[in-house]
């Protein structure tokens, strides 16, 4: 790869429309394959405690609306364009976009804490049927963890250094690999029980409301921060925003569905449901399936992982001015390496989960909400190109480099969040911590911000 060409990959260049290569099926299968991993079906397990009917509405109803408006950031990214961290520009001002990057990188870092911990446990078991090592969860079983660990880090920073072409070929296997796993574990369930028994099934007392879920699915869902920086190669605006958006709802729907089957399964089997043992591994384990299974998770697990991990190097480009490619994927590498232990501190890996969803969500939500609010509502999705790729000048450059509405409804969004998220929890678990956080973001930026006066350049387009 040239200068040129790792400048374009990783930095904060405008992508022209003849530099493009990603069509229609390359954005599903992207997404599809970014969706359907080792989180999505932990976090089915999960909501297996509230029964089929949630998750099913979940799948098919509630999470397709909740991505509408990261598909509309998508698009403002293929418009464009643009990355993720320019894309926050007109909204934060130049150098306030840079804390769009620094939240991106702080979230894209730790998902591979998560998916690369459930592929260790995974390879545990591989271990243990080729050499006899301990399983996760027996003693004695760390070292093989901490070797899982680093074998995963190791295969997913090899593919991310090769870049975006190659996590589109990527992303086409692993999505083939994970119907047929997905189409194998609903087999086995629905053969063993009836579809009115797992229809039927649904903890007496859950532990959490469906207010809490909502919270983590928004944590789940709008927190693929990466969008802007895959859209902006895609050569068509519906491959960019109806391509990413099916992508990822079928994938992460259908994944959730499987998690809870699987899940719901291995309850009617013994009797109990635990949402500690909802990972994949566990699941898998219990209804018998062979060492395929297991493989086939791993790899999905890296698949998924590259596509972060990329995002993950876009946000930390965007936040340090003048970091290189190479540097900042080092990075990247050491941090996620070590960063995928950090679940082993906790009392279980249920908890790490839930307070991981319940952090990440409150960066993302008011972020998106000032994006669109800013782009549609105040600007009339009209953004001169010559300004928002502007480094030191431009309509939205800022004061200084800081658009002080956008920070401070940034500021407010954040606080209501986390305030209701983590100090009234009682009032969260009844109307979520996510609306209020998007309701005070999106009002307070549409009261404080104006319409630009200036005339723009020539440069200036109106959206379609």
């Amino acid at each position: 790869m040239s200068n040129s060409d790792a400048h374009k990959e990783y930095g904060l260049s405008q992508i022209k429309p003849e530099e493009r290569s990603y069509g229609f099926a390359d954005t599903v299968w992207t997404w599809f394959g970014s969706g359907i991993n080792t989180g999505s079906w932990f976090f089915g397990g999960m909501a297996a405690s509230l029964g089929m009917v949630f998750v099913l509405q979940y799948s098919l109803l509630w999470l397709p609306l909740m991505m509408i408006p990261w598909a509309a950031v998508a698009y403002i990214g293929y418009r464009y364009g643009a990355s993720t961290a320019v894309v926050a520009r007109p909204s934060l001002g130049t150098k306030g976009s840079r804390l769009t990057g620094v939240a991106q990188f702080l979230v894209l870092i730790g998902w591979p804490s998560v998916n690369s911990f459930i592929a260790a446990i995974s390879l545990s078991h591989v271990f243990g049927a080729a050499f006899g090592w301990p399983v996760f969860g027996q003693p004695g079983s760390t070292w093989p963890m901490v070797l899982g660990i680093l074998l995963t880090a190791v295969a997913q920073g090899i593919i991310t250094f090769l870049g975006h072409e190659a996590i589109r070929y990527l992303e086409r296997v692993a999505g083939v690999l994970l119907l047929v796993l997905g189409g194998w574990v609903s087999y086995i369930v629905l053969s063993q029980w009836n579809l009115s028994d797992l229809m039927a099934f649904r903890v007496e007392n859950p532990a959490h409301s469906v207010a809490f879920y909502i919270d983590l699915a928004f944590g789940f869902s709008w927190t693929w921060a990466q969008v802007a920086d895959f859209s902006r190669f895609s050569r068509t605006g519906k491959a960019a925003t109806l391509g990413s958006w099916l992508g990822l709802n079928v994938g992460q729907g259908w994944f959730m569905l499987i998690g809870a089957i699987g899940t719901i399964g291995v309850a009617l089997q013994t009797g109990n449901i635990d949402p500690n043992n909802s990972d994949p591994s566990s699941t898998l384990a219990t209804l018998g399936l062979g060492l395929v299974s297991f493989l086939v998770l791993i790899f999905a697990t890296v698949s998924t992982n590259v596509t972060v991990l990329y995002g993950s190097g876009m946000g930390l480009l965007g936040a340090f001015k003048g970091l290189t490619p190479k540097k900042a994927l080092a990075i990247i590498v050491v941090l996620q390496l070590g960063l995928c232990f950090v679940p082993m501190g906790f009392d279980s890996f249920l908890h790490y989960f839930e307070t991981f969803l319940g952090v990440i969500g409150g960066l993302f939500i008011p972020l998106w909400t000032i994006i669109l609010v800013d782009y549609f509502c105040i600007r009339g999705a009209r953004i001169s190109d010559r300004d928002l790729f502007a480094e030191s000048a431009g309509a939205y450059y800022g004061a200084n480099g800081w658009n002080p509405a956008g920070i401070a409804a940034l500021v407010l969004g954040f606080l209501v969040y986390f305030v209701l998220a983590h100090v009234f929890k009682d009032v969260a678990e009844q109307i979520t911590a996510s609306f209020p956080a998007i309701l005070v973001s999106g009002l307070a930026y549409w009261l404080l911000a104006k319409k630009p006066v200036a005339a723009l350049d020539s440069g200036l387009e109106r959206d379609a």
